[in-house]
């Protein structure tokens, strides 16, 4: 087995790459219901510190969102570990366009 070691470059490179940051996108990974999981949102302020789960993100979302209580809205509160940032420059997007023909 190989074990990888990484430079502090490479480390702190990663760090910058997936910190959050106001108008950023990401992506909910754990939710106390559950029912956010995936959920894309956009990343507005950091609202606070939890003394649980660090910082806290005032995060939106076009579609409603569950915030922990279980009310529904487009601005919802979550812990900074429960996001992912989402780096456009790391995924293959296209766009689709059907044509019907006439």
């Amino acid at each position: 087995m190989q074990l990888r070691v990484d430079t502090l470059e490479n480390i702190l490179n990663w760090i910058m790459n997936n910190q959050l940051e106001p108008g950023c996108l990401a992506i909910i990974i754990e939710s106390v219901l559950g029912i956010n999981i995936g959920r894309i949102v956009t990343c507005i302020r950091i609202k606070g510190n939890h003394t649980l789960y660090g910082a806290v993100w005032m995060v939106y979302s076009k579609d409603p969102i569950s915030s922990e209580y279980g009310a529904m809205g487009h601005n919802v509160d979550v812990p900074a570990k429960w996001l992912k940032k989402i780096n456009p420059n790391d995924h293959n997007t296209t766009k689709n366009k059907e044509l019907e023909s006439t």
